[in-house]
Protein backbone atom coordinates (compact mmCIF):
# COMPACT_ATOMS: atom_id res chain seq x y z
CA UNK A 1 0.00 0.00 0.00
CA UNK A 2 2.68 2.48 0.97
CA UNK A 3 5.79 1.19 -0.81
CA UNK A 4 7.79 0.46 2.36
CA UNK A 5 10.12 -2.52 2.35
CA UNK A 6 9.15 -5.59 4.35
CA UNK A 7 6.00 -7.57 3.80
CA UNK A 8 3.61 -9.29 6.17
CA UNK A 9 0.52 -11.28 5.26
CA UNK A 10 -2.55 -9.45 6.51
CA UNK A 11 -5.84 -11.34 6.77
CA UNK A 12 -9.20 -9.70 6.26
CA UNK A 13 -10.63 -9.15 9.74
CA UNK A 14 -14.22 -10.21 9.15
CA UNK A 15 -16.28 -13.37 9.22
CA UNK A 16 -13.90 -15.40 11.36
CA UNK A 17 -14.05 -16.97 14.77
CA UNK A 18 -11.69 -16.93 17.71
CA UNK A 19 -8.29 -18.24 16.63
CA UNK A 20 -9.35 -18.62 12.99
CA UNK A 21 -8.07 -16.74 9.96
CA UNK A 22 -9.97 -15.92 6.79
CA UNK A 23 -9.21 -17.78 3.57
CA UNK A 24 -5.79 -17.06 2.05
CA UNK A 25 -7.42 -15.42 -0.98
CA UNK A 26 -8.57 -12.65 1.36
CA UNK A 27 -5.07 -11.56 2.36
CA UNK A 28 -2.91 -8.60 1.45
CA UNK A 29 0.84 -8.01 1.37
CA UNK A 30 1.44 -5.10 3.74
CA UNK A 31 4.35 -3.56 5.61
CA UNK A 32 4.18 -3.84 9.40
CA UNK A 33 3.05 -0.20 9.78
CA UNK A 34 0.12 -0.58 7.35
CA UNK A 35 -0.72 -4.00 8.80
CA UNK A 36 -1.02 -2.49 12.27
CA UNK A 37 -2.99 0.52 11.03
CA UNK A 38 -5.54 -1.66 9.24
CA UNK A 39 -5.74 -4.35 11.90
CA UNK A 40 -5.46 -2.45 15.16
CA UNK A 41 -5.31 1.22 14.34
CA UNK A 42 -7.67 3.62 16.03
CA UNK A 43 -7.16 6.55 13.66
CA UNK A 44 -9.55 5.02 11.11
CA UNK A 45 -13.09 3.79 11.52
CA UNK A 46 -13.86 0.10 11.05
CA UNK A 47 -15.47 0.85 7.70
CA UNK A 48 -12.43 2.84 6.55
CA UNK A 49 -10.07 0.04 7.61
CA UNK A 50 -12.16 -2.55 5.79
CA UNK A 51 -12.32 -0.44 2.62
CA UNK A 52 -8.54 0.02 2.66
CA UNK A 53 -8.02 -3.70 3.30
CA UNK A 54 -10.28 -4.55 0.35
CA UNK A 55 -8.19 -2.23 -1.83
CA UNK A 56 -4.95 -3.80 -0.56
CA UNK A 57 -6.28 -7.31 -1.25
CA UNK A 58 -7.18 -6.36 -4.83
CA UNK A 59 -3.75 -4.75 -5.38
CA UNK A 60 -2.03 -7.86 -4.00
CA UNK A 61 -4.03 -10.14 -6.29
CA UNK A 62 -3.24 -7.92 -9.27
CA UNK A 63 0.49 -7.91 -8.55
CA UNK A 64 0.53 -11.69 -8.05
CA UNK A 65 -1.17 -12.13 -11.43
CA UNK A 66 1.42 -9.87 -13.06
CA UNK A 67 4.22 -11.88 -11.51
CA UNK A 68 2.63 -15.14 -12.60
CA UNK A 69 2.06 -16.51 -9.08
Amino acid sequence: MCGRYGIEVAHRDEGKGMGMKTHYTLTAALCSVCHHALGNGHKLSRDERRALMDEAIEKTKYLLELLGD
